[in-house]
């Protein structure tokens, strides 16, 4: 086991919803729609103390359900959440830095995402709604390569 160079310090839900959907048929397979649930991810660097060695990022991410007429799904939500992240003990560009906290960082988020959405609507009257797992990778560009701390 290794602990990570990203540490999620903290994060906020800025915004939780839960509703159901009236014309839901639970004697029906769901249609969670083309595209849905709908999910955005921003990354920025934020300022750091002088003496801290490494960067600090934000990551703000948003994933929401909005039912059309029609569509036999049981929720609408919307959850938005922004972590704060220090990236310590990674010698690398800027560019591959933000690659980096965009692909951990979100899979971090979208973890509390997934519990938030599954409390919410745990006690709804279809029961728990668990999203799917996904993957934040995306490959590297060529030409980027980390070198760590000491390496």
């Amino acid at each position: 086991m290794k602990i990570s160079p990203l540490q999620l310090l903290r994060y906020v839900a800025s915004e939780t919803s839960c509703s159901g959907n009236g014309t839901f048929d639970n004697s029906k397979p769901f249609d969670p729609g083309e595209g849905q649930p709908e999910l955005t991810v921003t990354v920025a660097r934020q300022e750091k103390p002088q003496d801290f060695e490494g960067n600090f990022w934000a990551v703000e991410m948003t994933v929401a359900q909005t039912c059309k007429p029609g569509q036999n799904f049981p929720y609408n939500f919307k959850v938005s959440l922004l972590g704060f992240f220090a990236l310590r003990d990674v010698k690398a560009s800027l560019e591959w830095e933000e690659r980096f906290v965009r692909d951990n960082g979100s899979s971090m988020l979208y973890g509390a995402a997934r519990e938030i959405v599954r409390s919410m609507t745990s006690r709804g009257p279809w029961g728990a709604l668990f999203l799917p797992s996904l993957t934040f990778y995306d490959p590297k560009p060529e030409g980027v390569k980390p070198t760590t701390a000491g390496a």
